[in-house]
């Protein structure tokens, strides 16, 4: 008779920490080498993202229009660089960060990153492209404000941080017509600098690549004085309770559910990720189990824990057919309530560690993904030594450990609710 397959649990090794270089004007440079893959992961930081903008859109339009033309050359010019070196670049901003990674191969490092020099240094800001780019972002403004589930998350972010806020703004067409020149150049001058930048590269890494980064960014300061050394988002105020948002012709609801979480200097904090992955952050969890294979109400439904800048959010999101709204969550607080009042079982926590365990081992694959890791860290204001410790506590972390962190976290009273359709 034939035995069944040994199982194995996940082994996960702690993670190499990156090495840290102070360049010669102050600036912070990370490096996270190996791989032999030839590839190069470059990002840069420059503090102050949403937080500091003195207009809605003005970080990501600034962000964006980079790579427009700059130092001469047209951004047909940049693109046509880009893909003759095999390479390319992305732009995003964050609460309180704007973001540039370069990918590319090795060999071609030093004139890409000499490209990318010229890209935040002196960009051209051109007006005939910045009316491309508003025309486009506003066309899919307009589309994505006819989606349930992106007219929500507004919504929810606008009641997590509370009226007035600076990262309480809820996005309108009009944004897009009111960003000018004069708003990036503003912008530009305001963060883009030494004295706000924090540079990661990863891959294969060598001392070609670390000199040329130093040349570039590392060597006396350049741009005005950063304003953003010490960027601190003021604390939120949030609007607890129900806000129904109406958007005629739709078929189905989307429903969030959330409150402003603790930091990550909480020392529960690594616990509650936890938790909410047994809650709704993989396919087996409650909230699956419940709601859509038991009850049908829904396709997916997650949970899951958001880093605004230093602060986090807890959130659960799905989509349900109007007549399930109120039945799904009914479910939902049945399922929390259930959480906080019912003992989580030692083989549940353990089905959830090999899950979050066998994540990692997936997100973690390669230095360039590793390198994302440590970003996402040093954005939250966790140490590198964090994401190792988080590791830690998924190995150990006991049933009765989580009890205790669910009463002490979860409550119906400081739960924003948002349905959309």
């Amino acid at each position: 008779m034939k035995s069944a397959p040994v199982i194995k649990p996940v082994v996960v090794e702690k993670m190499a920490l990156p090495v840290e270089t102070v360049m010669p004007n102050g600036s912070s440079l990370y490096t996270l080498s190996g791989g032999g893959k030839d590839i190069i992961r470059l990002e840069l930081l420059f503090k102050g993202g949403y937080a500091v903008q003195d207009k809605p859109l003005q970080a990501t339009f600034t962000n964006r229009m980079l790579r427009e033309g700059a130092a001469g050359l047209s951004s047909e010019e940049i693109s046509r660089k880009l893909d003759y070196y095999g390479a390319w670049i992305e732009t995003y901003s964050s609460q309180n960060c704007n973001h540039v990674v370069l990918y590319c191969l090795r060999k071609h490092s030093v004139p890409l990153i000499k490209l990318l020099e010229s890209i935040i240094k002196a960009p051209l800001f051109p007006e005939e492209n910045l009316d491309v780019v508003r025309r486009n972002g506003k066309a899919h403004f307009e589309v994505n404000s006819k989606r349930v589930d992106v007219v929500a998350q507004r919504h929810f972010e606008n009641a997590l941080w509370g009226e007035n806020h600076p990262l309480a703004h809820i996005v309108e067409a009009v944004d897009y017509d009111n960003i000018t020149r004069e708003d990036l150049l503003s912008y530009h001058a305001k963060v883009y600098s030494s004295s706000g930048l924090t540079v990661f590269v990863s891959g294969d890494v060598d001392n070609v690549v670390t000199e040329a980064v130093k040349d570039s960014f590392g060597v006396g300061e350049w741009g005005s004085s950063c304003g953003c050394d010490a960027v601190f988002v003021t604390a939120p105020s949030s609007l607890t309770g129900r806000r129904n948002v109406k958007i005629e012709g739709t078929v189905q609801c989307a429903v969030k559910i959330g409150f402003m979480a603790m930091d990550v200097s909480d020392p529960d904090f690594h616990k509650f990720r936890f938790l909410t992955v047994l809650l709704g952050g993989y396919f087996g969890s409650r909230l699956m189990s419940n709601i859509r294979e038991d009850n049908g109400y829904t396709y997916h439904i997650s949970a899951e824990v958001d880093a605004y800048g230093r602060r986090n959010a807890f959130m659960i999101s799905s989509e349900t057919a109007n007549e399930y709204v109120e039945p799904c969550i009914k479910e939902i607080y049945k399922e929390i309530e259930r959480l906080c009042n019912d003992s989580v079982t030692e083989s549940e926590v353990e089905h959830v560690r090999n899950y979050i365990l066998g994540e990692m081992c997936r997100e973690c694959e390669g230095l360039t993904a590793k390198s994302e890791v440590f970003v996402n860290a040093w954005l939250s204001g966790q140490s590198f030594a964090s994401v190792n410790e988080y590791l830690e506590v998924v190995k150990t972390v006991s049933a009765k450990e989580l009890n205790r962190v669910a009463k002490a976290c979860f409550a119906p009273s400081k739960m924003i609710e948002i349905v959309v359709g």
